[in-house]
């Protein structure tokens, strides 16, 4: 990684200052060198014409909020991680529909940060990493952040990706033993899910988003607790 570029843009003098206290505080540890910019509203970002690889953004903003932000980011940048931030939680549907790493509200709790920033240099890293993938008599190289989930039905192993589906004879326990990163939780005995793409779930299914497409994955009762329980931990609703 050559630098860590974050952007803070919040509308409050004081919390932007809160947050970028905390990020001085916690980034040395990762040892990587760092810069932060700080914005008073989404145009003034917008119009920076920088390219960030963090973002932390308030939802409660004048003219764009955080939500419509959040889609030119992404329509600029899809590889940013969004840090949406905010005083209520009722925007959190909303916020990842727009593929928010992590929800918070304000103030951000120090060790909630912590392991936030832990998570997302694991992605960072992982947005180089791929898998191999047997189809037919190719094989296909497939990045892992771009995997949607996995899961197994008949004979054959089935890779939903933001490009598309692959089908291939390859075990989904061997695909699936390749699928390490934190962000990725397994559903059911044959089925594992990125978390990044969790729009929304129940004790049944879940429903996962990318640019406006709904996929749905299964879900185990066994498994439910569970993944509640991660799923909130990492994208830091409260429970």
């Amino acid at each position: 990684m050559s630098i860590l570029s974050i952007a803070v843009c919040d509308d409050d003098a004081i919390d932007i200052h809160r947050t970028v206290r905390l990020l001085e505080e916690i980034l040395p540890r990762f040892e990587e060198k760092y810069s932060i910019s700080t914005f008073s509203n989404s145009k003034q970002m917008l119009t920076a014409h920088q390219k960030f690889l963090i973002v932390f953004l308030d939802i409660e903003m004048e003219g764009l909020n955080g939500i419509q932000t959040a889609e030119e980011i992404h329509r600029q940048n899809r590889d940013c991680l969004i840090f949406f931030v905010t005083n209520h939680e009722d925007y959190m549907d909303a916020a990842l529909n727009k593929h928010a790493f992590r929800f918070w509200t304000k103030p951000i709790n120090k060790a909630r940060l912590i392991y936030g920033l832990e998570s997302a240099m694991i992605e960072i890293g992982s947005k180089l990493q791929s898998i191999a993938v047997l189809t037919g008599r190719e094989s296909v190289k497939i990045s892992i952040h771009e995997i949607i989930f996995v899961y197994h039905r008949g004979r054959q192993t089935y890779i939903i990706t933001v490009n598309g589906e692959i089908k291939t004879y390859q075990t989904y326990k061997s695909i699936a033993e390749q699928l390490v990163q934190s962000y990725f939780i397994v559903t059911d005995k044959s089925c594992i899910v990125n978390m990044n793409y969790v729009f929304d779930y129940n004790k049944e299914e879940i429903i996962c988003s990318y640019e406006g497409k709904e996929y749905t994955a299964s879900l185990s009762r066994r498994r439910y607790k569970d993944f509640d329980i991660g799923f909130k931990k990492w994208s830091g609703k409260k429970r």
